[in-house]
């Protein structure tokens, strides 16, 4: 009786076993397939870009030897605006002092610069839900 059990169990056990290292098998073999398949498209639209780049490359060696090159253009150096910090840190304080109440003392001790993103996190946290 005990002994039919034993044998049951580990028959059991062994189908099971069996179950799962074939749904492993076909899995990867699966896996494998899909890969074959991606490399084959990649090495399709590799083949397609050097194509196309060859072609490009042609084209504008061709435009080159037909064309006399130009004489090079001398861009203008960008003009960078330089803001004063006082006028600024002003502008800043006069805006505050108009949204609160006039009747308060401001003074602006210190101004630094916070980027967007810090802004939104803290936004994140504040206004979870």
């Amino acid at each position: 009786m005990i002994g039919s059990k034993i044998l049951y169990g580990l028959q059991v056990t062994a189908i099971g076993l069996v179950v799962v290292f074939m749904g492993l098998a076909i899995l990867i073999g699966f896996i494998t397939l899909m890969a074959q398949v991606f490399k084959a498209i990649d090495g399709k639209k590799a083949a397609r870009l050097k194509a196309e780049e060859a072609a490009k490359a042609a084209a504008a060696a061709a435009a080159a030897k037909a064309a006399p090159a130009p004489a090079p253009v001398a861009e203008p150096e960008p003009v960078v605006e330089e803001v004063d910090d006082a006028q600024l840190i002003a502008v800043i304080a006069a805006a505050i002092a108009a949204y609160t109440d006039g009747n308060k003392q401001l003074v602006v001790r210190k101004v630094r610069r916070v980027s967007g993103w810090n802004r939104a996190s803290r936004a994140e946290q504040v206004y979870r839900f």
